[in-house]
């Protein structure tokens, strides 16, 4: 059991002593150079998704003011499509009228010259 720990045993002698507290120590020293290797590490991506952040940011606030312009532009265009539609509406339904009129004054003309008896 050389070198590995046992909850409950007690080394017999002042060199087992000393080899526990050296192999703890060693241990204890790795795992303070992993932790600072693995603090290093997370301060590198946390710095990095920070910056990744700032770029996803800018280009945010670039599509929003490009959108804001978008809307006015929208807005603008909607209300000049608004008054030709209402103007358009009108010239269409008078013209509609004026098919209506010819149409009725066609079948007029042929119910007359049906009812109305020939002269020769």
């Amino acid at each position: 059991m050389d070198g590995l720990r046992r909850r409950g045993v007690v080394p017999d002698s002042v060199e087992g002593v000393e080899r526990l507290l050296k192999s703890q120590r060693a241990t204890q020293d790795d795992l303070s150079s992993d932790l600072v290797k693995m603090a290093s590490i997370l301060k590198k991506n946390t710095l990095a998704f920070g910056d990744l952040i700032e770029k996803d940011k800018t280009v945010v606030d670039e599509a929003s003011e490009i959108l804001g312009g978008n809307v006015t532009h929208m807005n603008a265009h909607g209300s000049r499509l608004d008054k030709y539609r209402k103007r358009s509406w009108g010239t269409t339904g008078m013209t509609w009228m004026m098919v209506l009129v010819v149409v009725s004054v066609f079948f007029i003309m042929v119910m007359f010259m049906r009812i109305a008896p020939k002269r020769y």
